[in-house]
């Protein structure tokens, strides 16, 4: 009969993986496209390179990269340096920071050691310079009310230099949160008291979670090139003021004034012409403060929002949810940084040209920047960084991915439908020459007829040949057998029944006690042959009785039981030990079957066995689904890898065989009655104690909890 054979393990099935090999064309074009991804990269930091480089040159020696004030006395190259962002829009005057948060990344802490006191930011909007304070104080301390001294609670300094050189210094104080005026006070002096009203300086002062914050108005006349902003925090300890100066260019009240910074126009001009598409260029100074920048990485929202892409085939759908794709919407964390930092501004500054690539913070795009020195007489005055995304390179990658997955999967399926058929085709010839196959012979073995070749010339055709040629072999050898067992059934039957013929005459007749000696022999030989046969004959009728044994539930454990009574009167002289589970052990089988195989293993115990010792019956589950039946005796171990073939047939080793044959079929049965029901024989010496065991591995019925 043809078993019904799962699509998995067919040869169509084997044919198809083997088609499978199809997917080494996009993993070869995979890594071909990461080759070519690779080197479009280094040819585009190559270039970006380059750009950084034209840029250097234009500002080598520039007098754009020094500082107007240079022309004072002095080297001020180590002078505090104040950056001003350039301001998009005016900032109200609320006392609140959302006018800020697109610059909240350039905030500046003081001090930059230790627990910070205050940031603060500097803008430019038209004529107008904005200062931001966030001022961290557990304890705000206002001034009293109609006092005239600004010392008595905390405070803001500013300094100035007036474009003319001249230094101001302002103080900002106030009795309650809300609109503030500076009050002008006396330069290099500790005298708290006003020496006039600065009204064009105004502000407001606001409460917040963790002090205050100060929003500051200065026009920008009043400014020339230099600010520092000093903080007073004033703590009431015991009934006398404390005071904690922190400045934004040093410690204490006369810290020296900082250089204001802003990006350069001139500078901008310069590297107007040199813009990319889609790429975008910075000038630092020595410090990576901000000098100039010109450019963008992503497109303007009008050009975002018409840029859809085009469905260039159906996969493409599918590829977008497995493939990076090229965004423009991605966060860009030095679109408004007024100081940069990295690896490659630090290795321009040191003089060595670098490149570097990094993803941005939400992974969603991938930049490549390069960075040149910019050399000046004295040295490096700072670095060119240009930035450039690798959206394009990804996009052409993309393209190039989906023409080579379409090409594969139009090949893999027309070639896996050839395949198939081929493999159906060849399929269908092997199961007619089994069905041949199956029909020549019977399920117990017997030749029907000779079977028909197959005409065909190629492997399958030979198979046929082969099949057809050992099958007509067997039928003569079958036939020899059955003509031999036929014959030696009578060659054995005949001289048996003379045998028994004569002895029966002997015995009616006196016999001296020589001639009742040899007739005595003779009848134990008969006898031995007799049981020879009648065990011959139990082997076969068992293999035949197994097809035919109706199986059922029973109790294990209750089985054992009765048998144990069984075998003490039985063997009297042996001990036997019942070692059992708790509970019923319901298993499905034939409860003769096992008693029979039971019999067998005790019989083979109690031959064994060393005298004064316990025969052990052990039932206990191996796990929810089985349970191990085990027969142990003391006695000498097995033979070293004997274990398994004792349940062969034919096998004994036993080495006295006594007045009773043992032609080894006793474990052999036990192992047809284990292979019934599901389970497995095995037998095992055990080194502490010594003895022998010899176990039926069962399935049972699992109880419901």
């Amino acid at each position: 009969m043809t078993r019904k054979r799962r699509f998995f393990q067919s040869i169509r099935f084997k044919l198809l993986l083997v088609s499978l090999a199809l997917l080494a064309i996009p993993w070869a074009g995979y890594r071909y496209l990461q080759e070519t991804e690779r080197f479009l990269r280094q040819t585009q930091e190559t270039m970006l390179l380059g750009t950084a480089q034209a840029v250097a040159a234009i500002l080598h020696n520039s007098p754009a990269m020094i500082n107007p004030t240079r022309h004072t006395t002095g080297d001020l190259s180590c002078d505090p340096l104040q950056y001003v962002n350039q301001l998009e829009r005016p900032i109200q005057l609320d006392g609140y920071t959302e006018d800020w948060l697109p610059y909240m990344g350039n905030l500046q802490r003081f001090p930059e050691q230790g627990e910070w006191l205050f940031d603060s930011i500097l803008g430019e909007y038209g004529g107008y310079l904005y200062l931001l304070l966030r001022v961290n104080d557990r304890r705000v301390l206002y001034h009293p009310p109609g006092s005239t001294r600004l010392d008595q609670g905390d405070y803001i300094d500013l300094r100035l230099e007036s474009p003319d050189g001249k230094i101001t210094r302002y103080r900002i104080a106030t009795t309650s949160p809300g609109w503030v005026s500076a009050r002008e006070m006396p330069d290099r002096s500790e005298n708290p008291l006003p020496i006039g009203r600065e009204d064009r300086i105004q502000g407001e002062w606001q409460t917040s979670e963790n002090g205050y914050t100060l929003e500051l108005r200065i026009p920008r006349y009043l400014i020339g090139e230099r600010i520092a902003v000093t903080v007073a925090d004033l703590d009431d300890t015991a009934g006398a003021l404390t005071r904690h100066l922190v400045s934004s260019t040093g410690n204490g009240q006369h810290a020296p004034l900082g250089r204001i910074v802003r990006p350069d126009p001139e500078i901008g001009r310069l590297i107007g012409g040199l813009e990319h598409e889609n790429a975008r260029i910075w000038v630092v100074n020595n410090q990576r403060l901000v000098l100039a920048r010109r450019g963008r990485l992503q497109p303007p929202e009008t050009v975002i929002e018409n840029d859809e892409p085009v469905q260039f085939s159906p996969l493409q759908p599918l590829m977008r949810l497995i493939l990076d794709q090229p965004s423009a919407h991605f966060q860009d964390d030095f679109s408004r940084s007024a100081r940069l930092g990295g690896r490659e501004i630090d290795a321009a500054l040191a003089g060595q040209p670098q490149s570097r690539r990094r993803s941005t913070t939400d992974g969603r795009a991938v930049i490549i920047s390069a960075a040149w020195p910019i050399q000046s007489s004295s040295g490096v005055a700072g670095a060119v960084l240009v930035e450039q995304t690798t959206n394009r390179i990804l996009s052409l990658q993309n393209q190039a991915l989906e023409q080579i997955t379409g090409i594969t999967l139009a090949l893999f399926l027309f070639i896996g439908l050839a395949i198939l058929g081929f493999a159906s085709l060849l399929t269908a010839r092997i199961r007619r020459l089994s069905q041949r196959i199956e029909k020549a012979v019977t399920t117990d073995g017997r030749i029907l007829g000779p079977l028909t070749a197959d005409r065909s010339n190629d492997e399958i055709g030979d198979l046929s040949h082969s099949f057809s040629g050992v099958l007509n072999r067997l039928a003569e050898y079958n036939r020899y057998l059955e003509a031999m067992a036929s014959r030696l059934a009578h060659e054995f039957r005949t001289p048996l029944t003379i045998v028994r013929s004569s002895l029966e005459n002997l015995q009616t007749d006196t016999a001296d006690g020589d001639q009742q000696r040899y007739i005595l022999r003779a009848q134990e030989g008969i006898e031995r042959l007799g049981l020879i046969l009648h065990r011959m004959r139990e082997a076969t009728r068992l293999e035949q009785q197994l097809a035919q044994t109706e199986m059922l539930s029973f109790d294990l454990g209750a089985l054992l039981d009765m048998a144990l009574e069984g075998y003490g009167s039985a063997f009297p002289q042996v001990m036997f030990q019942l070692d059992r589970c708790e509970g019923p052990v319901i298993i499905h089988g034939a409860p003769d079957l096992i008693s029979q195989a039971l019999d067998k293993l005790i019989s083979n115990a109690v031959d064994f066995h060393q005298p004064g010792t316990a025969i052990q019956l052990i039932l206990k589950r191996t796990d929810r689904h089985h349970v191990r039946l085990s027969v142990r005796n003391s006695g000498p171990p097995l033979p070293q890898g004997m274990e398994q073939e004792l349940f062969s047939s034919m096998v004994s080793i036993r080495k006295n065989s006594g007045n009773e044959p043992h032609l080894g079929l006793g474990l052999y049965l036990v192992r047809l009655i284990s292979e019934f029901h599901g389970g497995r024989a095995e037998a095992d010496t055990l080194e502490s104690p010594s003895a022998v065991e010899f176990s039926l591995l069962l399935p049972v019925i699992p109880q419901s909890r």
